[in-house]
């Protein structure tokens, strides 16, 4: 019996031994030459290849960015807010909630040797709301309305006429502001924002600092040091996308001090045309919640969103 297994052993090792030889025989290996890869994997490692050099490519890359125009332009931008703030105060709670749509014309009245450049900031139009719990809803469209409410009347009577002159050079660093209206924003950043003022690559960081005087409730004043973080991102298509991040330096430990900073507290992007050199969109977004700024129980939820668009860009008309 044992001798049947040797044996049948020794034909199977005899076997696959011959079946070898056959296989040699027909498909002889090519001396020097490995087994080609499948056509799929060929074509993945060629494309990452073509990756990684686009990326390095981009990321080796200078940019210089700044603003270029020229006397007798004009833009005109759209610019859209949104707020929601609610507030908790010993068990009452209250909601505001307001909307503005708004176009806004910049017009350049001068650029000197420098590319210092001047421009008058005008609304042209503006659409307006507003919800206060408890109290009627108030609504104002400069476009069909021909009477604003008493909290728009101002706003109203204003449109179309400019509210401010701005004078920034090509870093968008502010050299002169005259505001005909100080009851509105001068809007500087719906035009411009701070640029590094020197070649940049792809990951650079520059920041811009702010400082705000705040009201404790002792009644004395405290200074709180906040930076705006900017950071180039990518460029596609001769756009720059830039992230915009605010950074709070000073230790916050009092929540009626941050509450009283909760609007500067703004993220975002921008997106900069670079052979134009100026922005085309910009979006701040916020929410921020704030417990204890009045009384133990109280409660803030701030949340906002700021969308600006240019919807015009041309000469003056």
């Amino acid at each position: 019996m044992l001798m049947m297994r040797r044996t049948i052993l020794s034909r199977a090792t005899t076997m696959l031994a011959a079946c070898s030889l056959a296989l040699v025989a027909f498909f002889p290996p090519v001396p020097g030459q490995a087994e080609d890869p499948p056509s799929e994997q060929k074509e993945e490692s060629v494309l990452e290849k073509e990756i990684q050099q686009a990326t390095r490519r981009a990321t080796d890359t200078d940019y210089l960015l700044q603003y270029r125009f020229e006397p007798g332009e004009s833009m005109k931008m759209k610019v859209v807010q949104l707020v929601s703030m609610q507030t908790r105060i010993d068990g009452n709670d209250q909601n505001v909630q307001s909307r503005s749509v708004s176009t806004r014309r910049w017009d350049v009245t001068a650029v000197d040797e420098d590319g210092n450049v001047t421009f008058t900031h005008t609304i042209m139009q503006a659409s307006m709301w507003q919800k206060v719990t408890g109290k009627d809803e108030i609504r104002y469209d400069s476009t069909k309305d021909e009477k604003a409410p008493e909290t728009y009347r101002a706003i109203a009577e204003k449109l179309g006429k400019p509210i401010s002159t701005i004078t920034m050079t090509r870093e968008g660093k502010l050299l002169q502001r005259k505001d005909q209206a100080r009851q509105f924003d001068a809007g500087i950043d719906s035009l411009a924002i701070p640029l590094p003022g020197t070649s940049i690559r792809l990951g650079f960081r520059w920041y811009t600092p702010e400082k705000l005087r705040i009201r404790t409730e002792t009644g004395t004043y405290r200074t709180v040091q906040l930076r705006r973080q900017y950071r180039l991102e990518k460029v596609q298509a001769g756009v720059a996308t830039i992230s915009i991040n605010t950074q709070v330096l000073t230790p916050l430990d009092d929540p009626k001090v941050k509450s009283q900073i909760v609007q500067r507290m703004q993220d975002g992007s921008v997106r900069f045309d670079l052979e134009k050199g100026r922005i085309l969109s910009r979006q701040l977004d916020l929410d921020q919640r704030v417990i204890g700024f009045n009384g133990p129980t109280s409660l803030m939820h701030y949340l906002a969103r700021t969308r600006e668009e240019v919807v015009e860009d041309g000469t003056v008309q």
